[in-house]
């Protein structure tokens, strides 16, 4: 009898251990990393981007910022029918380059400075919204242009109004926005929205 009892416990034990390695198992591969490639896929899906490429920068460093833009995508919708290209460069900031017609990419630093990322990253498409509609063109902006405290936004906004406007869809893009950052008045937060979430 106690022969029995001590085989089952040692049953019970291995039968145990194996379920508690299956379970590590099952576990560790629901958190190996995705390839650099699955990666690029998403970040395509996430903006409605056409291409990704990078500039000397070694893969896992690439892993590193387009994981960052994945994650930001979450919080924020940065679908644009028009941004085409995202380079990721050994650079100390952002760019935004209009190339001809429609075509237009941004360059990002490879940086893991995670707030400047996500600024250069919404600055950047501010650029790219700018560019494919001609916010500043609009009777809207014409409208409400006189009235904006470029001080108020960061020091950099006073550079010009094609900076100006760029700097507008960051700080509303924020997630500090409404909190630590003051919301725009009303007629100037309506026409960033509309060019934000349009």
């Amino acid at each position: 009898m106690n022969n029995v009892i001590i085989h089952g416990t040692r049953l019970s034990a291995i039968l145990f251990l194996l379920a508690t390695g299956i379970m590590l198992s099952l576990n560790a591969k629901a958190q190996e990393p995705k390839s650099l490639a699955l990666l690029e896929t998403e970040v395509k899906e996430a903006l409605n981007c056409s291409f990704i490429t990078t500039d000397g920068v070694p893969d896992s460093e690439a892993y590193h910022v387009l994981d960052f833009i994945l994650q930001d995508s979450k919080t924020f919708n940065f679908r644009h029918p028009y941004l085409r290209k995202i380079v990721i460069a050994n650079a100390d900031r952002g760019e935004y380059i209009s190339n001809s017609g429609y075509f237009t990419e941004i360059q990002l630093p490879n940086t893991r400075d995670m707030p400047f990322l996500d600024y250069s990253l919404k600055h950047e498409i501010g650029h790219v919204i700018d560019h494919v509609t001609d916010a500043r063109g609009s009777k809207e902006w014409k409208a409400v242009r006189k009235h904006i405290d470029t001080k108020s936004i960061s020091t950099y906004a006073g550079k010009n109004d094609e900076e100006l406007f760029a700097e507008m869809i960051a700080y509303r893009a924020s997630q500090e926005y409404g909190k630590t950052l003051a919301p725009f008045p009303g007629d100037i937060e309506k026409m960033i929205n509309k060019y934000l979430f349009n």
